[in-house]
């Protein structure tokens, strides 16, 4: 972030996904690991300039303070490539912290259900045979009861065996608030189904999320795909001096001083 008319306004965002080891360090090897990609993708900005870097993990604040000897190889080889450009660790609470999550949380808060239809939807509960099997089925672990609708004055059939209540979606329903939810930030399988069970639920909920969120077409698009590289060709040797005549072309070129070349 930079200072822009006493304003501190974002200046690049950077997001990476940790893999199956680096899940399991700990919160400090972690957020070492983010301050050491950021300084690491944003040297070209960071080179020869003062700037300052934000954490909430206050113990990381006296990592340039401590003795070399209780670090581990990997945070010591950490620790002296950001050395490099700033030891100036500065904390910042969490909940200030907001710019930082912008990539992986979304706010709770700001999510509505004013695109459901309730009275439809509970209209729709009462004539789906899955929530009458459901009810049923004295083997499964959901504990279905009515409760209030939020905006209106009908009353909806939720599971509550998680201590919050969760809404019985009927087919009908299971696509537009699947849409709601992962079109938020396009979040991934697990992100997108945890968004989602958290407040609603349905039968085979996570294959059918599983199957939305692959064969989500703006998912696709901005998926990074892996490219192998062509090698380079090669060119039979001539026979004789000029007989075969190989041309480079490039441009457009810029003009420099009204003169160009193509």
């Amino acid at each position: 972030m930079q200072l822009c008319q006493n304003n501190w306004e974002p200046v690049a965002f950077l997001s990476v996904k940790l893999s199956k080891s680096q899940q399991k360090w700990s919160t400090y090897d972690r957020e070492l690991l983010a301050i050491y990609i950021s300084v690491k993708r944003f040297r070209h900005m960071l080179e020869g300039r003062d700037f300052i870097i934000y954490t909430d993990q206050k113990p990381l604040m006296y990592a340039f303070m401590q003795n070399p000897d209780k670090c581990s190889p990997r945070q010591w080889r950490h620790l002296d490539f950001i050395s490099q450009f700033s030891t100036d660790v500065r904390h910042i609470n969490g909940t200030h912290n907001a710019v930082a999550d912008a990539l992986s949380r979304i706010e709770v808060n700001q999510i509505s259900n004013s695109f459901l239809d309730f009275e439809a939807l509970s209209k729709a509960q009462l004539e789906d045979n899955e929530l009458q099997s459901f009810q049923n089925d004295e083997k499964s672990s959901l504990v279905f009861k009515r409760v209030p609708s939020p905006v209106s004055a009908t009353e909806l059939i939720c599971d509550t065996s998680t201590g919050s209540p969760r809404l019985f979606v009927p087919h009908n329903f299971r696509r537009t608030i699947f849409e709601h939810f992962h079109n938020l930030a396009h979040p991934g399988v697990a992100a997108s189904f945890q968004l989602i069970a958290s407040r609603y639920v349905w039968p085979n909920m996570r294959k059918t999320v599983k199957d939305w969120v692959q064969n989500c077409i703006a998912c696709q698009r901005s998926k990074v795909h892996r490219h192998t590289k062509t090698p380079l060709g090669t060119f039979a040797l001539p026979d004789a001096r000029f007989s075969h005549i190989h041309v480079d072309l490039i441009g457009p070129l810029p003009s420099s001083e009204g003169k160009s070349f193509a």
